[in-house]
Order: structure tokens, then C-alpha cells, then sequence
């Protein structure tokens, strides 16, 4: 009981988090300044947008069911895909205690009596390759600003990349040996998600606005992917993130404020779909691709 109520306050702060977010940030850029912004958006590359962030999400479903299996857990292709945007549904429409992640260990662990422990560690490793991702491509982007074209700074970048790496592997290596086979695949899944939702970022602008270089836009949008944590479903930080970026790089803080609400309204819109499955028996929509022995 203890442990719901923590859980349910941690939720409400980050529903907190993402209101004052808004607020503030609605307070700076009027919200009909955004929707004027909104409404001449071209339907061609919002449709363009949403396909590259379906095929991220399609390729982050399918680098979880590869480490599902290396711990044993022989949930079908199909299934997980179900389970996948469930957990969508519930990390954007549920501000309960549970968050998306949680729920999927929940309902595995209901459902085929599998190790709380693996499942977690599945999921956390999923996780942590997707964060490795996002550090190599902010880097790498980096590389491509004027400001970062010293040699110096050039080969501080490729440096770190390199620890970045090799810390990243050795981490996997020591504390979840289980599926170090799967890390350079896992790894490049994980790149080619960040690249897609990139290239979502990049068609977004293209329906407001016509701009030279996307690559602050880009660095922007990955910072703001890893401290989307703090807030209800990244709500409120991207778009403040958005905000003071526009002001540090001198880029229109209307446009890059749209970019933040339009990705938002897009994840939306793709985790409502999760809602088919909330209202249906787990053992209807979750099944095994083979029998299994062992938990």
C-alpha cells in the first residue's frame, strides 16, 4: 500500500511538472500564436511525420521482443507488438502508479507466471540501448555545428565517443551478460529508431516553416528525448526545452515550441490505438510463438 501511494504521488509530480511546463511556457508564446501556426501546417509532411515515428515505434517493439528472447521469453512477434502499444497507452493515458514499462512486467508476469526480475531487466536494458543511441547521435549531430568544428573539439567529440561506447558495452557486459550477443544489433535498432523520430522532427518543420539546417533542431529534440522522464509523457519538457533553445541558438521560439506540441500530439495519437487491448483479457491478444519450459 505504501509502495502505490509513492508511486501514485511520483505520477502526480510529473503530471505537476509537465502543467508548470506549459504554463510557463504559454505564458512566454501565446497558445493562438502556436495554433495560427498549426493550422497552415502541410497535411503532406505531418503524414510523412507520423510514418517515420510509426516505423521508430515498429523497430523499438521489435529490439525488445529480440531481448525477451535472449532471456527465454518466447512471446510471438504479434503479441508484443500488442503489448508494445499497450504500454504506449498507458505511459500517455493512464496517470495511474503504473507507468508503461511497469505494466508490461504486470501483465507478462500474470499472464505466463515469467520472472518479475528478467522481464525488468529486459525492459531496462531496452531501455539503456535506446539511451546509448541518442548519446552517439547528439554527438555525432554535434559534429556538424560550426561551433564544435575546432580540431580540438572535433576530436573531443570522437573521443567521447569512443568511451561513450565502450562504457556503454562494459555496462551491459558486467551487469546483463544475458544479452550482450544481441548489443550490436540491439545497438543499431536503437540508432535507427532515433534516426526515424529524427527524420519526424525534420518533416514537422517542413510543414511550418522553410529552414536551411535542421541539425539544432534535431540536438534540441534528442536532449529533450532523454529529460522527457521528469515530466507526464515528455509533455511540458519538450516544449520548454523548445522555448529556451530558440532563445540560446536564435531560432523562431513559435516555430520550435509547434515542433514540441505537434511530436506530442503524434505520440498521442499512436498510443490511443493501445486503448483496443486495455478493455480485452490479456490471454486474448498475448501468445506464445513456442512452448517454453523454464521461467
Amino acid at each position: 500500500m505504501k509502495k502505490e501511494k509513492k508511486n501514485l504521488l511520483y505520477t502526480f509530480l510529473k503530471i505537476g511538472v509537465a502543467v508548470l511546463l506549459l504554463y510557463l511556457v504559454f505564458t512566454k508564446i501565446p497558445f493562438i500564436e502556436i495554433w495560427e501556426t498549426l493550422k497552415k501546417a502541410s497535411i503532406f509532411f505531418l503524414f510523412i511525420a507520423v510514418v517515420s515515428f510509426i516505423l521508430s515505434q515498429w523497430i523499438s517493439a521489435d529490439r525488445l521482443l529480440i531481448l525477451f528472447k535472449s532471456s527465454g521469453f518466447a512471446i510471438s512477434a504479434n503479441s508484443n507488438y500488442k503489448l508494445y502499444l499497450i504500454g504506449m497507452f498507458y505511459n500517455f493515458f493512464i496517470p495511474g502508479g503504473i507507468g508503461g514499462d511497469a505494466y508490461k512486467v504486470f501483465l507478462l508476469n500474470k499472464t505466463f507466471k515469467w520472472s518479475t526480475k528478467k522481464l525488468t531487466a529486459s525492459l531496462f536494458v531496452d531501455r539503456f540501448m535506446g539511451l546509448t543511441a541518442i548519446g552517439i547521435l547528439i554527438l555525432i549531430y554535434a559534429l556538424i555545428i560550426p561551433l564544435f568544428r575546432e580540431t580540438y573539439l572535433i576530436a573531443g567529440i570522437f573521443l567521447l565517443l569512443i568511451i561513450g561506447i565502450t562504457a556503454s558495452y562494459l555496462f551491459v557486459q558486467s551487469l546483463f551478460s544475458t544479452f550482450l550477443s544481441d548489443y550490436v544489433k540491439t545497438l543499431m535498432q536503437s540508432i535507427t529508431v532515433q534516426l526515424l523520430q529524427c527524420i519526424c522532427i525534420i518533416s514537422l518543420l517542413s510543414s511550418i516553416t522553410e529552414i536551411n539546417s535542421y541539425s539544432l533542431y534535431i540536438i534540441v529534440f534528442l536532449i529533450s528525448s532523454v529529460l522527457s522522464i521528469f515530466s507526464f509523457s515528455g509533455i511540458g519538457v519538450r516544449e520548454m526545452i523548445f522555448y529556451q533553445a530558440s532563445s540560446f541558438f536564435q531560432f523562431d521560439p513559435v516555430t520550435a515550441v509547434s515542433i514540441g506540441v505537434l511530436f506530442s500530439a503524434i505520440t498521442a495519437f499512436v498510443s490511443l490505438f493501445g486503448v483496443v487491448f486495455h478493455f480485452k483479457k490479456a490471454t486474448s491478444y498475448l501468445k506464445l510463438k513456442e512452448p517454453i519450459t523454464h521461467n
